[in-house]
């Protein structure tokens, strides 16, 4: 019992954290989250650390290449940026991370919050005819550490949870936090073996089933799932002759006959013809041995994923090629890529719409065909919370409560946090703007201000609704354009404590 307790601590509490994070950004969230931990952990720190915590409204918001170069251009100070972030946190959650945040000493906290963080939805979807302004906490906190719609409570902070909340957990999940924390392959089953699989499929797999494209940069761009436009360009890579790889045919960009890709560099030229649908190998004529400038690929036909059928409709118009493997012009697979985002086509389908095209289809895609949409139900539910709290009294619900507990943690440990009222997209935050209830949030907000410790900036109306993939979600450009917004409240505060 006491050896495979050892080999338990030993493989799943240090081996796997230290073999390469093989993950593309936005995939394997709590893992990523713990893998960060324990890296930053190690990183000697040498210079002012920026520890940049949240949910997706985090690393959707901010790039912190992008912040460090602003940093030293603005004030000629260089700055460790680190993300520790997950899909879904809430300050419930950065609450019970706090002695995590404290361990890895940061200078500066930043935390970028939206609706979505505060999980206010979650008093109506649990009592339909209820209220949040009367909302039971209990009900509410239970609901928040619920393993099917918040599992990060087991992964990542089981032990916090169960004392903080002893009394009002059933002894059964009692009983689950702590074998959590005592029996570690029983708390990183659910997320440890994707990590693994990547590192098998990158060095000996095809790469071809994936949730996130984590190949070379297109310069047309490529979606996140892999998925062309109907030209596509690449450097030939030794193995494209050798091995080959592979490209996904479906069964609509077929309809009118073979697909025809044309490849071509400046004075070659070569001709693939396709005519089943499926994973196909292709390898690169040897003309094109020694080209040291891109091929560009151009495709007969497209597709079009809201016109096609089974698992390939989607409410996206966007027109479509063919989907390339996952590790596509590589010749090792990229590491540590989990926080590092790369532009794609479904961020630039926006730039060019209008006004009321982007209206349209902002409608269309996100919140049409509900009855048919099971899936869009999460975005129905935000849309309706937002329009139901215009009409309610402002009561701080329980993450609202955490995050005041939070940034108290923080200024008796003397760590400064900036809080951020994150962009919203302006078609969603006119839903309830002008209410009293969004009046006393803010309000509540900035209540939470301490001098040289506790900062806050309200950047709603920063952004265009063109900058936005939802409601809260910047597009990349949106993200670019509001590094220097971030840049230089982080100024404004060092600039203050120097």
């Amino acid at each position: 019992m006491v050896t495979l307790f050892c080999l338990d601590q030993f493989f799943f509490g240090f081996v796997i954290w230290r073999l390469p994070n093989e993950s593309p950004w936005g995939t394997n969230h709590f893992f990523n989250f713990i893998y960060e931990k324990k890296r930053i952990e190690r990183v000697p720190k040498r210079k002012p650390r920026i520890l940049i915590i949240g949910s997706s409204i985090a690393y959707y918001s901010l790039d912190r290449d992008l912040l460090k170069l602003h940093l030293k251009e603005k004030i000629q100070t260089e700055f460790d940026v680190e993300y520790l972030s997950y899909a879904g946190m809430t300050p419930l959650d950065a609450y019970l991370v706090r002695e995590d945040i404290e361990n890895l000493k940061p200078d500066l906290v930043l935390f970028p919050l939206n609706f979505i963080d505060l999980r206010l939805h979650r008093a109506y979807v649990i009592n339909p005819n209820g209220t949040n302004e009367a909302a039971d906490d209990k009900i509410l906190l239970l609901d928040a550490l619920n393993f099917g719609d918040a599992p990060q409570s087991k992964f990542t902070f089981p032990e916090k949870a169960a004392l903080e909340f002893y009394k009002i957990l059933p002894i059964e999940k009692i009983a689950t936090y702590y074998s959590s924390y005592l029996f570690l392959f029983y708390r990183y089953r659910e997320i440890y073996s994707q990590n693994l699989r990547n590192l098998y499929n990158h060095r000996f797999g095809r790469n071809t089933s994936y949730h996130g494209y984590g190949g070379v940069q297109i310069p047309e761009r490529i979606n996140s799932l892999g998925w062309t436009g109907k030209q596509f360009s690449f450097l030939p890579m030794p193995y494209m002759f050798e091995k080959g790889f592979w490209i996904q045919i479906v069964p609509e960009i077929l309809e009118k006959g073979p697909l025809s890709i044309e490849l071509s560099s400046e004075d070659k030229s070569d001709t693939i013809v396709l005519k089943e649908v499926g994973w196909k190998k292709v390898k690169l004529n040897e003309k094109f041995k020694g080209e040291k400038t891109f091929l560009t690929a151009k495709l007969s036909a497209t597709w079009q994923p809201y016109l096609a059928k089974e698992d390939r409709f989607d409410h996206s118009r966007d027109e479509m090629g063919v989907r390339l493997q996952q590790t596509f012009g590589l010749e090792k697979p990229l590491s540590n890529m989990q926080y590092f985002r790369e532009e794609r086509t479904e961020d630039i389908r926006y730039l060019t719409m209008s006004d009321s095209e982007y209206t349209e289809y902002f409608n269309y895609r996100l919140l049409s065909d509900f009855e048919n949409r099971p899936g869009i139900r999460y975005i129905h539910a935000l849309k309706d919370a937002k329009e139901r709290l215009t009409k309610e009294k402002f009561r701080p619900g329980i993450h609202l409560q955490y995050l005041k507990k939070f940034t108290e943690s923080m200024k008796e440990k003397k760590i400064p946090v900036l809080l951020i009222n994150n962009p919203e997209n302006p078609l969603s935050l006119n839903w309830y703007e002008k209410s009293n209830w969004y009046q006393e949030y803010i309000f509540y907000l900035q209540n939470l201000i301490s001098k040289d410790e506790i900062y806050f900036e309200d950047f709603r109306r920063k952004l265009k609704m063109q900058d936005f993939s939802d409601f809260h979600h910047f597009t990349y450009p949106g993200m670019v354009k509001m590094n220097s917004e971030y840049g230089d409240a982080v100024a404004k505060i060092s600039k203050k404590a120097n």
